[in-house]
């Protein structure tokens, strides 16, 4: 099977991978719409995704990353295979699409772990405020569990895990975040799915579920400020 069909996928030269599995837009006749879940994409992740890759380049830093092309009312990446939300249970061509995602994404954590001994997992996803006061920016980590690279391992927020530090430090620069390592109610809808949790217990492998805004993702200015924080967050993370 042909994987560019589905999706766009490169390899780096750090240990840094990028996740983009609600993005996708193709709508193929040939697969059968899901029969539950959540039918709508998370509009403007996949081309911000690409904006991410390309500034990135631009500085001579290359990321690893995989970015689906599939339209979410297709198939959702971000829920295990054994589920109805998934996609429809009458398609192989899906089900190989979910398997060849996390097989792909397995791959490259392993290459980095073993040409870098660690590996950063930004899985990007999109959420609506439901009022003013709650984050621009929700980190999911499972509470902290898929974070287990120290940074600093003296202090209790953070700027305790590689990775999660340097992109919440520029990140909360311009936007309000949760870095999601405290229960709360804001936060345990957005602790991570099913992609991060599959790197629970993985050693070497910090993984974390970015959930921007909406209004980030709509307005262009919103948007290339998003752009610029996580590149300079990445550009720290490789100093």
């Amino acid at each position: 099977m042909k994987l560019s069909k589905y999706f766009e996928i490169g390899k780096g030269t750090i240990p840094v991978i990028l996740s983009c599995p609600h993005g996708g837009f193709k709508k193929p006749k040939s697969i059968p719409n899901k029969t539950l879940g959540v039918q709508n994409p998370d509009r403007n992740t996949y081309f911000i995704a690409k904006q991410i890759i390309w500034a990135l380049k631009n500085q001579d830093i290359n990321i690893y990353y995989i970015l689906n092309k599939i339209h979410r009312s297709k198939v959702d990446l971000n829920r295990p295979p054994r589920s109805s939300l998934a996609f429809n249970k009458s398609s192989l061509e899906a089900k190989n699409i979910h398997q060849l995602f996390h097989d792909q994404l397995l791959n490259f954590s392993q290459e980095c772990v073993q040409k870098y001994d660690k590996a950063l997992i930004i899985d990007f996803h999109g959420f609506t405020k439901p009022y003013n006061e709650y984050p621009d920016v929700i980190f999911g980590n499972v509470f902290g569990k898929t974070l287990k690279i120290l940074e600093d391992p003296q202090v209790e927020d953070c700027n305790k895990y590689w990775g999660c530090s340097q992109l919440y430090n520029e990140i909360a620069q311009i936007f309000t975040l949760d870095d999601g390592l405290a229960l709360s109610d804001i936060n345990i809808a957005y602790s991570g799915g099913y992609i991060t949790h599959r790197f629970y217990n993985v050693p070497k492998v910090n993984a974390i579920q970015l959930e921007v805004a909406k209004f980030i993702r709509m307005e262009q200015n919103s948007s290339q400020k998003f752009i610029n924080s996580f590149v300079n967050g990445v550009l720290k993370i490789v100093i």
